[in-house]
């Protein structure tokens, strides 16, 4: 049963309210109706699916796309907030910017199985497999837009792309020409200056410069303060030959503070340094033929406090990458992949830990007539921990009638262990004021599996009634050797925890999105999810599987350069279960963010003011079963100033 509260109804009335008034100027919605491009929502260009450019419509993958502009419009000031609004994504902020981000269930804080990049480079951790969204690797304003691909990616992007994919691509510096200050003050302390350089050079060079700093004095009680000083570039050069360089870097130190327990390791704050570098070359071979050539090394360090966890992670990649079309039907890309991660921590049972991996795919999409499409593809990966694998993918597509897509897909993909499951060795002692008692410890499992899942996915994306974008998704996945959090029982004293592959799972779902551009300057967007992650076994659930959401968001951009949002996000009971302690059913909870912005001086200047999760003061949405704790509310102001190109694409 969902609970709504007297400020939920209220915002759900002014939700309301703003699309009647839509109604109301119904003859200006049509009058502005055929000034749009509405096929637009069908040959939107995507990368990910297949690794080159094509029309959404054609994606062998569900995918969803967050542009620059929705971005803007969200309000949103950590990365992972923008998730919310895509369909089959779930999203649970712990405390402060602590976030975990899933695809179609098997939600955690580490969510280990959805694969994250930055312009084709993973960024998720060799100790746990996760991704520390907390840190913040890339600038909001540096981005062009995000490509979300739910369901296995492997075949293309390896293992760890099991669930789905995020690729984060930001802004070329060859099409904008613009330089922004930006700054932000809100509630619980919060304060952000962003500083944004783009543009040309010369003829043949242009330059990304991004630098700035946040501050979040956290939840109330929790000790999660932030504070993030962060500098990015991007530099591309044209060489004589027609090829294309860039050079990538990000250097970031991100301060914070972790709620106290007497069973957590007395940190009360720690230092995550962050320095990476990647270079690009990319050449076109012939109107259908390009090449590219990949290498990328970071360098990640834990600097904690009372000298608790240190971390010291060194990763370089290697890639190449060849696209081509091979006569009129066939379309194949082929690539292959060398990645070593070298790992020191006081936290593992070696000090110094290695990992290699290594892949080779190949993808053909033969054009089978003028509407059926077949798309066949391969990779074989082989890792450190548990040799080789490989995954395989197989999808038909279908347009039996004009702008009516069909899509019918089956693919596997697996997910390895990472060192933290492998080796980790982590005691628990109870803190001061109680005497340094080991109660429990961590220890990995130099004996797992990977895990692995087999997908069957439906697909339908088309045109309603010639104003309104619609895409379905069905989803059924047989996932087989789940690996979890377990109680040794051989060890009485003190506790023992490990990872163990525990059981297999059935996940199944519908997803459901509908895109209204109803004038030029109205945009309706809603989407419904209905998932189900069951243990074979006992048939139960799965935690982090919330089986309803929905999101509603009304856009509109007003006379005189005003610009109003409001976005409603609902997420059913959760489950949760910590390996030691009770199940914790999580309440249903609605979600609604608010922007109100106003252009001034020629769209030199723009103020913002946002609200976010107004429709409750505080609500928590995930625990551990030591804690839970309660998200608050968040108001803040915003100014920014264009000093050139008034972020504009060339």
């Amino acid at each position: 049963m969902i609970h709504i509260s007297k400020g939920q109804q209220g915002l759900i009335v002014l939700f309301l309210f703003f699309s009647l008034y839509g109604n109301a100027n119904a003859t200006e919605a049509f009058k502005d109706f055929s000034e749009l491009d509405i096929e637009q929502l069908l040959n939107t260009t995507v990368y990910s699916p297949s690794k080159h450019a094509q029309r959404i419509a054609e994606s062998p993958n569900a995918i969803y796309v967050i542009t620059a502009e929705d971005i803007k419009r969200s309000g949103a000031v950590a990365l992972p907030d923008l998730f919310r609004m895509v369909p089959g994504i779930d999203v649970v902020n712990a405390y402060g910017r602590t976030f975990g981000v899933s695809a179609r269930g098997f939600n955690e804080r580490m969510a280990r199985r959805m694969l994250v990049l930055i312009d084709g480079r993973d960024i998720y951790t060799s100790l746990s497999g996760g991704v520390f969204w907390e840190d913040e690797q890339v600038f909001l304003e540096d981005i062009e837009r995000i490509e979300i691909i739910r369901g296995p990616g492997a075949t293309l992007w390896g293992a760890n792309a099991v669930n789905g994919v995020i690729n984060i691509i930001t802004k070329d510096p060859e099409q904008y020409d613009e330089q922004i200050i930006s700054s932000k003050a809100g509630s619980r302390g919060f304060r952000e200056g962003v500083f944004r350089y783009s543009g040309r050079l010369s003829d043949r060079l242009s330059l990304n410069v991004t630098g700035g700093y946040n501050q979040d004095d956290g939840e109330l009680h929790t000790n999660d303060f932030q504070e993030v000083p962060k500098v990015a570039s991007r530099m591309k050069y044209r060489l004589s030959d027609g090829s294309v360089l860039q050079f990538f870097t990000l250097w970031s130190k991100t301060q914070r503070g972790y709620p106290l327990t007497v069973f957590t390791p007395k940190v009360d704050s720690k230092a995550d340094v962050q320095d990476s570098q990647m270079l690009t070359w990319e050449k076109q071979l012939a109107p259908e033929s390009e090449l590219k050539i990949l290498a990328f090394r970071s360098y990640y360090r834990v600097e904690p406090h009372h000298n608790a966890l240190k971390i010291r992670e060194q990763e370089y990649t290697g890639e190449l990458q060849h696209s081509f079309r091979l006569n009129t039907r066939n379309h194949i890309i082929w690539g292959l992949q060398y990645h070593r991660t070298q790992l020191e921590s006081n936290c593992n049972r070696d000090k110094y830990n290695y990992d290699t991996t290594s892949n080779f795919f190949v993808q053909d999409t033969l054009h089978l007539t003028n509407t059926l499409q077949l798309v066949a593809g391969v990779q074989y990966e082989h890792n450190s921990f548990t040799g080789g694998g490989f995954s395989p993918r197989v999808c038909f597509m279908y347009e039996p009638v004009h702008n009516h897509h069909l899509r019918l897909s089956w693919s596997k993909a697996h997910q390895t262990p990472s060192f933290g499951k492998d080796s980790l060795y982590l005691p628990k002692r109870l803190n001061d004021p109680f005497p340094p008692i080991e109660v429990w410890r961590i220890e990995g499992n130099k004996n797992l599996h990977n895990e692995k899942m087999t997908a069957l996915e439906l697909g339908y994306r088309t045109i309603l009634f010639s104003k309104a974008g619609l895409n379905v998704e069905l989803y059924y996945n047989d996932i087989d050797d789940v690996v979890t959090e377990t109680i040794d029982q051989r060890h009485l004293w003190p506790v023992r925890v490990t990872w163990d592959n525990c059981y297999n799972a059935i996940a199944k779902g519908i997803e459901i999105a509908v895109e209204y551009p109803v004038t030029a300057w109205w945009k309706l967007e809603a989407n419904y999810t209905y998932q189900e992650v069951e243990n074979k076994q006992d048939n139960r659930d799965v935690q982090g599987t919330p089986r309803h959401k929905w999101n509603m968001k009304s856009s509109f951009t007003l006379p005189h350069g005003f610009m109003f949002d409001i976005h409603a996000h609902y997420v059913d009971d959760t489950l949760w279960k910590p390996v030691v302690g009770k199940h914790i059913y999580i309440d249903n909870y609605l979600r609604v963010d608010v922007r109100l912005a106003k252009k001034l001086f020629r769209d030199r200047v723009e103020l913002a003011l946002v609200g976010q999760n107004l429709g409750d003061t505080r609500h928590p949405e995930t625990s551990d079963g030591i804690a839970t704790y309660e998200i608050e509310r968040l108001l803040y102001g915003q100014i920014t100033f264009y000093l050139s190109g008034m972020n504009t694409k060339k």
